[in-house]
């Protein structure tokens, strides 16, 4: 039984014999491979018509800047005004947070939150992002951030 449905396989593959010769006449007039030009506009299509570049983007950017621009989030965090709606916008950016509940609220809210969490949203980019995933930020920014060296006393 198993070698008739490689037979099967053979012949729709003998089938397709003339099809992909004429596609390698096509390639090598282009350049490109078939497959490849049609898996590079897939992900064309892909990237373009969602926000996940935009997200994922947005979360690599955040946890740097909390672990290696500390000095950045804290002028940030100085600058920043409003106060948390807690509606759970920024736990569903590129994904789903477990410690999200299913009526949206966070479990570790107050608790022991990431930093990451801690900080959001950093500057105007992260309330673009908000708005973009059609939410609304209850925090917003004003003018120019505030300078840390002023506040920590150093020159």
């Amino acid at each position: 039984m198993p070698w008739r449905i490689w037979d099967n396989f053979s012949i729709g593959v003998q089938m397709q014999v003339p099809f992909l010769k004429v596609h390698g006449c096509i390639d090598r007039i282009t350049g490109l491979p078939s497959f490849s030009r049609r898996l590079i506009d897939a992900f064309i299509h892909v990237f373009q018509n969602s926000r996940f570049l935009l997200h994922a983007f947005g979360k690599l950017r955040r946890l740097a800047l909390v672990h290696f621009q500390k000095e950045f989030v804290l002028q940030q965090f100085l600058a920043r005004q409003g106060t948390c709606r807690q509606c759970g916008t920024c736990c569903n950016l590129l994904f789903t947070c477990p410690m999200l509940t299913r009526h949206g609220g966070c479990i570790t809210y107050g608790k022991c939150r990431p930093q990451a969490c801690k900080a959001f949203p950093i500057d105007q980019r992260d309330i673009d992002e908000i708005i973009l995933s059609n939410g609304q930020c209850g925090f917003y920014f004003t003018g120019e951030p505030f300078d840390c060296n002023r506040i920590t006393g150093r020159f």
